[in-house]
């Protein structure tokens, strides 16, 4: 289902990066052989929440730390030097955010990691002022509220796995290959919704943080539309449902019919009791 995206182009030089655990030192990149790169969907489960990496403030955090129970978090993993693929990625999703009408820090959550071991919290601040200036709702969140952090290459790779992420990197081009797709996860931390590509509609992100929050977020509409839409694995899109349209033009139905009933029963009671 998945197709093999083209790999970016490798532009960072810095050699130092925050090492797997804490610390700073670089790790070296491992070429990973034969490897597909591909997305491996895990909806359902847990990321690990032990996991450590560091944000643009050189803070040490763990994954346990993005999710508060209440807001469903947006999460990408990209490499902040890409020119190619991971800028789209990034770019399709800042259009998506300012299309659903959602806020970022009152709605939703966000986390961008790079899984490039090369990339230092000095690359991470600057994409993060890059991104969060395009982003609508950013002058009413934090910072805080949309991380992009780095780390050891055994902490990303961790991370990866259980998100079913696949990606490559190939030591003769110095290039990475990877899948693009964003994740939606539960305000707990569970795997909610794979968006795939890099044109996300801004409705079925909106469908997907409304879904994955258990309609915490979002308005009564947009629980009712989850009624009327259903995630189409086949496509990575949320599609009409059918069925429910049926359902709700047959009761409408019902209901038509049994007022008009009700009232020619009354005319008919009116009647009876003026003849009396």
């Amino acid at each position: 289902m998945i197709a093999t995206f083209i790999a970016a182009l490798l532009a960072a030089s810095d050699p130092s990066s925050p090492a797997a655990g804490g610390g700073y030192g670089y790790t070296p990149l491992r070429q990973i052989g034969d490897e597909s790169v591909d997305v491996v969907e895990r909806l359902g489960e847990p990321i690990p929440g032990g996991l450590r990496f560091y944000d643009s403030f050189h803070n040490d955090v763990a994954v346990k730390d993005w999710f508060d129970g209440k807001r469903p978090v947006v999460l990408s993993l990209v490499y902040f030097q890409c020119p190619m693929l991971c800028s789209l990625v990034m770019k399709g999703l800042i259009r998506a955010l300012n299309d659903s009408g959602l806020q970022l820090g009152k709605d939703y959550q966000a986390v961008t990691i790079s899984f490039n071991p090369k990339d230092t919290p000095r690359a991470a601040a600057e994409a993060q002022r890059g991104y969060l200036a395009a982003l609508k709702s950013a002058g009413k969140a934090r910072a805080q509220d949309w991380p992009f952090l780095t780390g050891g290459d055994a902490n990303v790779r961790a991370l990866a796995e259980a998100l079913g992420f696949k990606y490559r990197y190939d030591a003769p081009t110095d290039q990475f290959a990877h899948p693009a797709v964003a994740f939606v996860l539960t305000p707990e931390g569970r795997i909610s919704r794979y968006l795939y590509g890099f044109d996300f509609p801004g409705r079925d992100l909106r469908l997907s943080l409304v879904e994955a929050s258990g309609g915490r977020v979002g308005t009564s509409f947009d629980r009712v539309l989850l009624k009327c839409f259903r995630y189409d694995p086949g496509t990575g899109r949320y599609r009409v449902y059918a069925m429910n349209f049926v359902r709700g033009g047959a009761f409408a139905s019902f209901l038509a019919l049994a007022v008009g009933l009700a009232v020619l029963w009354r005319k008919e009671w009116t009647r009876k009791r003026s003849g009396a």
